[in-house]
Parts: structure tokens; C-alpha cells; sequence
């Protein structure tokens, strides 16, 4: 009796162990391959875009800071100290335009932070302003990261270039049931929704477009097979499953019960 309950429990113990370690060899690893083939990365300045909010704060580097005050009205700043609010910024609205006190309405979508402050730093000089010094951030740089992460939800981001590699860091790195090998990032480009699949075992995903992320980008970690069959579960299997092993494990204790008095 007693070696026939061990048959009984063996093969699903080893089961177990050999879907585990099936699982985890196939998916649970990055960078499996494509190591050598890694080149110089750069990061690129981020496009300024519709419906972006942008601080733009004004300075002279001149003694008088009177002259800027105009241009600074709506970041709150007064004299050269910056006082923005959240809901302050420039809105860029949906044909690309911003309106900046004393130039009026500026066509920015396309530039980046870099080519605005040089575009308003030459339009100051030739308004007269002595020595402008223009600083330029985004104020609603975000992503939204989904599916099988540790902390999924909307990340707003301090700086303008953000990785693939970032957005899982800051949500906690993908759950034990995320597929490795296939990361879905969507992108909006020109009105238009792109999808893109990346693979975090290939190392290659590096040289993705979507390797570096842009503003308003969606990250959706796919569940992996494991967590499927758990959500496409029967209930009525689990309770089968559970009610088997624990007659089994009874029938056990019996055995091994009843070989001991019989020692006695």
C-alpha cells in the first residue's frame, strides 16, 4: 500500500518540477542573446508636440530683470524667480502652435526643446532684450505602462529621454507571469496609432525605434502562458486537484501510521 501511494505522488511532483523549470528557461531571462553586437547608443532630444505643455522661463543676464517680465506671465515668474505651477505652461494646441506673450502665436511642433530656446533667444535680441537666456522643459512628459508589471499605471516623467529599460525600472520590473518576448509599445505618429513587439531576450531590441520612448507612449507587458491557463482555469478543476492531493496525502499519513503500530 505504502508503495503504491508513493507511485501515486511521484509523477505529479515531478511535473510540477519539470513545468517550473520549462517555463523559466524559456522566458524568465533578458539578454539572452546579442550581447556582442551592442554599438554606441545616443538618445535624442524629444519633438515637441500637440497638446504638450511646455515651461519656457525668461531671464536677462543683464542686471535688469524688468525687461523679461513681460515673458514670463504665464510660468509665474516675477524678477527672474520661477514660480510655476502644475497647471501652468504653454499649451501647444493641435495645429503646433503656442502663443508667447509679445511674439504671438509660434508654430513649435517638430522642434525640440533645444531648437525653441535658440529661436526665442534670437527674437528677444531683436526685440531689444539685453543677453536673453531661455530655459525650455516639458511639463507633461509621461508614459503609461500596463499589463503584467510590478506598479502599472500612467509615470511622469522629470526628464525628456526615457528608455524601454526606464519605464520597466520604474514599474517595478515585470511580474514572474510577463512574457520577456513580447513587449508591446503604441505609439501615436501623425494621428496615426503604430504598434511595435519587443523582445527583451534579444538584446537587438536596443536598435528599436521604440528602444527610446517618447511622450504619451504605451507600454503593455503581455501575460505569459503560465497566467492564461491560471485566468482560463475552472474552478471546479483546482477543487478537484486540491480534494485528490489531500486524500493522497491522508491516505499517507495512514500508511505510515498503521507501519508503525505494527512495529510496536
Amino acid at each position: 500500500m505504502k508503495k503504491i501511494t508513493y507511485l501515486l505522488v511521484l509523477p505529479v511532483i515531478l511535473f510540477y518540477s519539470c513545468s517550473t523549470q520549462k517555463r523559466i528557461d524559456k522566458n524568465f531571462t533578458y539578454f539572452q542573446k546579442g550581447l556582442d553586437s551592442l554599438s554606441k547608443l545616443e538618445l535624442k532630444n524629444p519633438l515637441i508636440e500637440p497638446n504638450d505643455l511646455l515651461s519656457i522661463q525668461v531671464y536677462s543676464n543683464s542686471l535688469n530683470q524688468e525687461q523679461v517680465a513681460l515673458y514670463n506671465m504665464v510660468n509665474g515668474i516675477t524678477s527672474g524667480v520661477a514660480a510655476v505651477s502644475p497647471t501652468s505652461g504653454y499649451l501647444v494646441t493641435d495645429d503646433g502652435n503656442i502663443f508667447f506673450p509679445g511674439l504671438g502665436k509660434l508654430y513649435v511642433k517638430g522642434l525640440t526643446s533645444i531648437q525653441l530656446k535658440d529661436s526665442l533667444e534670437n527674437k528677444l535680441r531683436r526685440l531689444s532684450v539685453k543677453d536673453p537666456s531661455v530655459v525650455v522643459r516639458f511639463l507633461n512628459f509621461k508614459i503609461s505602462v500596463l499589463g503584467e508589471v510590478q506598479s502599472p499605471g500612467v509615470k511622469n516623467l522629470n526628464t525628456q529621454r526615457v528608455t524601454l529599460l526606464d519605464a520597466i525600472a520604474l514599474s517595478g520590473d515585470l511580474t514572474a507571469y510577463g512574457r520577456r518576448d513580447s513587449i508591446l509599445v503604441i505609439r501615436d505618429e501623425n494621428g496615426e496609432l503604430k504598434h511595435y513587439n519587443v523582445d527583451l531576450r534579444n538584446t537587438s531590441f536596443i536598435n528599436s525605434p521604440v528602444f527610446q520612448l517618447k511622450q504619451n507612449d504605451v507600454v503593455y507587458v503581455r501575460p505569459n502562458d503560465a497566467k492564461l491557463k491560471i485566468v482560463k482555469r475552472n474552478p471546479n478543476v483546482d477543487r478537484d486537484i486540491s480534494l485528490t492531493l489531500s486524500v493522497l496525502s491522508l491516505v499517507t499519513v495512514l500508511v505510515s501510521l498503521t507501519t508503525f503500530i505494527k512495529s510496536l
